[in-house]
């Protein structure tokens, strides 16, 4: 225990005041929640998904035959593959009510701007025609719009503090009016703004602002923050904070854009008809839990199946529910999970498992691109128990892979636990042997 609470110590000391910093950041949270709000529309758009793919060939087949199929795409069309234009949208929003400002003139400005900043031109010479590229407004264009809606909140806010480039009307003036006539100046100042720096990347080799970021940010950060090794390093330092009472909401935070960036352009790529790219970190992504925080769920079965002591069995049958709905809470804080020594090695390893028998049926061929549906793994809620995820995602082939890790995370787990549970089994007889 000694090591574990000199361990403790040092994370309280350097890791939690960074992650409780990264909590409280706002850009952050205002990404985060930005992203949440997005929610209704991916989810929407993920039920006509799931039906148009639904994991029967026949009844597929049969919506291609008689026109629907196409019809119920064309919802994704419209909401999926043009969410980073929503977002430019709703993370200014949620960044300027952080801010106190008003956020729906903060979430218009940030959605003009990413317009105005966008190419307005596909294709070249006598093919060309006006008109906004589909690619620009999903997956590449994501990180531009987090950086162009926190860069033009943060700068109304600037403004917005300049008292002359606010118009006061009377108070006469109803407050709807006023509020609308309050930030001319200032919107007159942001657009100067975001038209030189559109103006400024037209004589750069990149031609345009999004081509810059892509290439200079996105896609490295994509490359590196998306590849498995990063992964699994990431997620396995979730583990460890959570071990020792940290959550790892902050780290969450941070690698949803990369994993929303790779599954938007994996509906981009099945759309086209071309190969999926990075589907080994899509697999990581979606299997590195098999539920919550260290696939505990794998844990409760283990004491489901193989537990003797009342006290294990209880917590077990309250917890596994939640569990089940990744929920995981009372059972790291329940059994506790945290901070026991004899719990630390599967728990701080198992993503290592669970999402290295995902990448190696990838790479065998179990699951495999043909059946991967991107815009359904998209829309999926947190609280969508993993196994059925799978299921409309990647087929029967994901739930006999996902039955695999949980087999082998039992097998994990079990020889740990059953140290807890034969001390606990017998303070129980004891104690039931006193009392008689």
């Amino acid at each position: 225990m000694k090591f574990f609470d000199n361990v403790k110590n040092v994370l309280e000391v350097k890791l939690s005041g960074i992650a409780g910093k990264a909590a409280e950041n706002k850009p952050l949270k205002a990404i985060s929640s930005g992203m949440m709000m997005t929610l209704p529309l991916t989810l929407g758009a993920s039920f006509f998904m799931i039906i148009a793919s639904f994991p029967v060939p026949a009844f597929t087949q049969w919506l291609n035959d008689v026109g629907i199929a196409p019809q119920m795409k064309a919802v994704s069309g419209a909401t999926i593959n043009i969410l980073a234009l929503f977002m430019a949208f709703t993370i200014a929003y949620s960044l300027g009510k952080l801010l106190d400002l008003n956020p729906g003139i903060s979430g218009v400005f940030s959605l003009a701007a990413f317009l105005v900043l966008m190419p307005q031109v596909i294709g070249e010479g006598d093919t060309a025609v006006a008109g906004f590229a589909s690619s620009y407004l999903g997956s590449s264009g994501i990180f531009i719009a987090i950086i162009v809606s926190i860069s033009i909140t943060y700068l109304y806010k600037f403004l917005y503090s300049k008292d002359r480039l606010v118009m006061k009307l009377p108070d006469s003036v109803p407050s709807n009016v006023s509020q609308s006539f309050e930030p001319l100046l200032i919107g007159l100042v942001i657009f100067v703004a975001v038209f030189l720096v559109r103006l400024l990347f037209s004589y750069t080799s990149y031609e345009n602002f999004f081509e810059f970021i892509n290439q200079i940010v996105a896609a490295p950060l994509t490359s590196v923050g998306g590849s498995v090794p990063m992964i699994l390093l990431v997620y396995t330092l979730s583990n460890l904070l959570f071990f020792f009472g940290i959550h790892p909401n902050p780290i969450y935070a941070i690698m949803k854009p990369i994993q929303l960036t790779m599954i938007l352009a994996a509906v981009n790529s099945i759309d086209a008809g071309t190969s999926i790219k990075n589907f080994d970190s899509l697999v990581a992504f979606d299997f590195i839990y098999t539920d919550g925080t260290g696939n505990t769920l794998c844990l409760l079965l283990a004491i489901i199946i193989f537990g003797k002591s009342v006290r294990y069995k209880s917590l077990s049958k309250l917890a596994f529910i939640p569990n089940l709905f990744n929920i995981n809470e009372p059972v790291v804080f329940g059994l506790p999970i945290m901070l026991n020594p004899i719990l630390f090695v599967p728990y701080f390893l198992s993503s290592f498992v669970s999402a290295g028998i995902g990448v190696l049926a990838a790479k065998v061929g179990i699951l495999s691109t043909s059946s991967y549906q991107a815009g359904v793994a998209l829309g999926m809620p947190w609280t969508m128990p993993k196994i059925i995820q799978r299921l409309f995602v990647y087929g029967w082939s994901g739930v006999v892979v996902t039955l695999l890790t949980m087999v082998v995370g039992v097998m994990v787990y079990y020889p740990f636990f059953k140290q807890l549970d034969k001390k606990e089994y017998e303070l129980e007889l004891a104690s039931s042997t006193n009392n008689a």
